[in-house]
């Protein structure tokens, strides 16, 4: 299908039309200068005083005012070509070819692109480009950075020693970036005129090629910008009339109109009135003149376009619906030579005139704030790379991605998933050594010791985004890992997040660390034992699903780890009477779920005892019994009973594979506990008290110290500028005492931070501290607040 018919040929008709009546009406009058005049300036030439070379968007004039429905020609004024007055016979222009040298003033060029002569010879448009090799030319260069060129810049008009800037700018492959605007547009000019006047379609991609190449050197110049864009909207079109989707591209916006490529394209769209797609929304928020990336789009395009196709199926699942206005596309192109400029009505073979999507602006807001909110997403992110550009590729900052791209594609997370899901083979569980899972998650981690918190709770991040939870994981009341340990895998959605400071999740998890400590006692664990205690669990009150798993998950750590139980034993002594209690009903209920007690278990229960101060045997009593209710009242004489209405007995119970724990009375047991798990916490976490878990929680009310910081944040922020810093443990402590969770306290202060200095406020991982150099600043915000 034939897609576009630009009329190009429409417009080198009307071109030819005018320039026929222009030429016919208005024949420019050359200035002759008296021979001797002329020998004058030869000899003794002074450079007439320049006007600086001003933006033209600054003095607006009927190239940006004039909406002319033909193309236009101007005469070219004689005194614009004042710098070659008197010079005959005018040598015919000719143009030079990308590759073809030629030689100047003693300047070889052999880049091309350009027009060699005096002359157009009846030809229409300004000359301004010709580069005349009559004109005289300095022995050095002058004034590179183009202050005294003119409002409309030409070869003519420049002096001596401009030409000579100029001319080696062509020689030097027009690659100089601290070239003077006005030069630029010299050769630009050229360009114009050789596409437009002279219909180069053949050249249309090379002279493309060569503006792109100039904007990306000179780009920072708002109306060499703006043509440049211009030019290019309508060279690619005459490079390649058929209609394709431009590539998204952070930069799509330029000058203040939505590039044509991208209105051609979504134009199709509404003239086939088909819904836009997530690539069609997000190239038309880019390509709007009001859009405005921020840091973290920009610096992350790449991941903020996989993000923006994530957000915008879930919310636009069947495409965007559009609807189609009534106005058309159309081209005005206005030549920034001010030779010549006009309008075409551009139109698709078989929809005819396109709707032009920069006519909208009802959906749009919706579309910024889809593309506001993937920005905040990438703010983490944004600010690693910020920090440590060469952390692009790492696990670090793959896993601070939203975790719908972590794991998409090829990237860092993306592979990590997959050794991680190697560990499980075709299990839900799969136990491993700490440096096999590092490994897989492409961590490097030391060969021996335990691993600090930081390093624990990034782990445990990254974990939360493959989906899989792990035990013993310190931000749930458990031990932090060791280099050389034990950890058992298991997968779970955002690995299985629970409330570790709960009362019943407390109390569960006391159970199971005291019947843990009791099984292991003898060396071995028999599979009823931990049946008994994962039946403990099942049924224990108050805990749902996710936090069972994670508590079986716990107990088989506690197993498989009884080294770490010969110093637990020793702090168990320390404990109120009620929970200790709580303690051995836990313990004699393991050693007596495989329906006996063997030696080794015996041993660990007499120590237990000694260490709670129970008399032994209180113990012996209690074994003897086969029971764990050590509250009940004890029996010191046989009751005599009187004879009734007897009562038909009870059936037996069918045999339970071992003794378990009365769940009737395990309300009570859980109210008893609470300090027990507090005091288990410190047995079973040697290195450090409990994390927080990742819970989120009500803000606190602002206390007013920071403006837009909530209280908790605030008081949090407070402490850390007064203290000068804190270690990292100390930092957590006191992050929970204002229910914060420790990296999300730094992470909310960080992004306050960016909003108000640009950079990140507080860092560090084993000890966590204001910036220096922000601590005055800080203060003034504090005070102003």
């Amino acid at each position: 299908m034939g897609w576009f018919l630009i009329g190009a040929a429409l417009v080198a008709w009307l071109i030819y039309r005018g320039s026929k009546q222009n030429l016919a009406e208005a024949t420019p009058q050359r200035l002759r200068q008296p021979a001797a005049e002329r020998l004058a300036s030869k000899n003794d030439r002074a450079d007439p005083p320049k006007q600086p070379w001003q933006d033209p968007r600054s003095h607006p004039d009927r190239r940006f005012t004039d909406g002319s429905n033909q193309w236009e020609r101007r005469p070219v004024t004689a005194s614009m070509l004042a710098g070659d007055s008197g010079r005959q016979p005018k040598l015919p222009a000719k143009w030079i070819a990308s590759g073809e040298g030629v030689r100047v003033a003693g300047v070889s060029i052999n880049s091309g692109m350009f027009y060699l002569g005096g002359s157009f010879a009846g030809k229409p448009g300004a000359e301004n480009c010709l580069v005349d090799p009559t004109c005289q030319v300095g022995s050095i260069r002058g004034d590179p950075e183009g202050n005294t060129l003119p409002y409309w810049p030409s070869y003519h008009s420049i002096s001596p020693g401009a030409r000579r800037t100029y001319l080696e700018w062509l020689a030097g492959g027009r690659n100089d970036p601290s070239i003077g605007i006005g030069y630029i547009f010299i050769f630009f000019y050229g360009l114009e005129r050789r596409l437009f006047i002279d219909e180069a379609r053949n050249e249309a991609s090379a002279m493309a090629a060569e503006v792109r190449r100039l904007l990306a050197l000179h780009g920072e110049n708002y109306s060499f910008k703006g043509y440049a864009s211009k030019f290019l909207d309508v060279a690619d079109l005459m490079a390649n009339p058929d209609i394709s989707r431009p590539a998204l591209s952070p930069d799509l916006r330029s000058g203040y109109e939505m590039p044509l490529s991208v209105r051609l394209h979504l134009g199709r769209k509404l003239g086939s009135k088909l819904p836009f797609d997530s690539t069609d929304a997000l190239l038309w928020v880019l390509s709007l003149p009001d859009t405005q990336l921020r840091t973290p789009a920009s610096r992350c395009f790449e991941e903020l376009a996989e993000l923006w196709h994530v957000r915008f199926a879930s919310r636009y699942p069947d495409g965007l619906k559009v609807n189609s206005p009534r106005t058309k596309i159309k081209v005005e192109y206005r030549a920034a030579s001010g030779g010549f400029g006009g309008r075409v009505d551009l139109s698709d073979s078989e929809l005819g005139p396109l709707p032009d999507v920069a006519a909208l602006s009802a959906p749009i807001d919706g579309l910024r704030d889809l593309l506001n909110a993937c920005t905040d997403e990438l703010a983490a992110y944004s600010r690693l790379l910020g920090k440590k550009p060469e952390a692009k590729d790492t696990v670090e900052a793959a896993f601070l991605l939203p975790k719908e791209i972590l794991t998409s594609g090829s990237g860092t997370g993306a592979a990590a998933l997959k050794r991680v899901d190697g560990l499980f083979g075709d299990h839900r569980i799969a136990g491993v050594k700490v440096a096999r899972l590092a490994q897989a998650l492409g961590m490097e981690i030391p060969p021996k010791g335990k691993l600090g918190a930081g390093l624990c709770n990034q782990i445990g991040a990254l974990m939360d985004k493959l989906d899989v939870g792990f035990e013993p994981d310190r931000r749930y009341g458990s031990r932090g890992l060791e280099a050389d340990g034990y950890i058992l895998l298991f997968k779970a959605k955002e690995g299985a997040p629970v409330d570790g400071e709960s009362a019943a999740y407390g109390a569960a998890r006391a159970m199971v660390e005291v019947a843990a400590l009791a099984a292991v006692s003898d060396g071995k664990v028999e599979p009823s034992e931990f049946e008994s205690i994962k039946a403990d669990i099942r049924s224990f009150p108050g805990v749902g699903g996710v936090e069972r798993g994670r508590l079986m998950a716990y107990a088989s750590t506690l197993l498989r780890d009884p080294a770490a139980q010969q110093s637990a034993i020793k702090k168990l002594g320390n404990i109120g009477a009620d929970a200790r209690a709580s303690v051995v009903r836990a313990a004699l209920s393991a050693v007596l779920a495989d329906g006996h007690a063997a030696p080794d278990e015996v041993k660990f229960l007499e120590r237990l005892y000694k260490a709670l101060g129970y008399p032994v045997d209180d113990l012996y009593s209690a074994l003897h019994r086969g029971s764990v209710a050590l509250d009940e009242p004890v029996a010191v004489a046989p009751e005599t009973r009187a004879t009734g209405v007897p009562i038909p007995a009870q059936p037996p119970a069918s045999p339970s594979g071992g003794v378990r724990i009365d769940h009737g009375r395990l309300e009570r047991i859980k109210s008893e506990t609470s300090a027990v798990s507090e005091l288990l916490a410190g047995i079973f976490i040697e290195e450090e008290p409990t994390a927080s878990p990742p819970q989120v929680r009500e803000p606190v009310a602002s206390e007013g110290k920071f403006a837009g910081l909530d209280g908790a944040h605030a008081t949090l922020l407070s402490l850390l500028a007064e203290s000068g810093g804190l270690d990292r443990q100390a930092f957590e402590d006191e992050a929970r005492k204002l229910r914060l969770l420790p990296d999300g306290a730094i992470e909310t202060i960080n992004e306050w931070g960016f909003d108000r200095f640009d950079e990140p406020l507080v860092d560090g991982d084993e000890r966590v501290s204001v910036a220096e150099h922000l601590r005055d600043k800080l203060q003034q915000v504090r005070v102003e607040a």
